[in-house]
């Protein structure tokens, strides 16, 4: 199995999308890379404080789930050119920069795990 270095995963983040919603936050993926298949639930660290599981909704294909059942029996499949937006629900942030980690598991390429920085306005 390949590891993926984090600079690379770094390319999928959409720079820039960071925003808040009405119910928390979102953000977008872009497979720029290769296909993917996402057999772990994502988890997200937000300045060094990870959001809670149930929190975390992934928008793919006009389908929305809880990122809480993603498994290898409901895998998700991150095609190249595939957009992907990860809301997070009850936490909205403060204007400024961020810093966010992803970590989740492709069937493919075992763990993937990268952090992006970006800015809220």
């Amino acid at each position: 199995m390949v590891k993926v270095p984090g600079f690379l995963l770094k390319k999928l983040y959409v720079k820039k999308s960071l925003k808040n919603t009405d119910d928390g936050f979102e953000f977008e993926l872009n497979n720029v890379l290769a296909d993917a298949t996402i057999v772990e639930p994502l988890t997200i660290t937000v300045d060094k404080e990870e959001v809670p599981q149930g929190n975390v909704k992934i928008v793919f294909d006009g389908n929305e789930i809880n990122s809480s059942e993603i498994s290898s029996n409901n895998p998700i499949p991150f095609k190249v050119k595939t957009r992907i937006t990860v809301r997070v629900l009850g936490k909205k942030l403060e204007p400024g920069k961020h810093s966010i980690e992803l970590k989740t598991k492709a069937k493919e390429y075992g763990e993937l795990k990268f952090t992006f920085k970006d800015e809220v306005a």
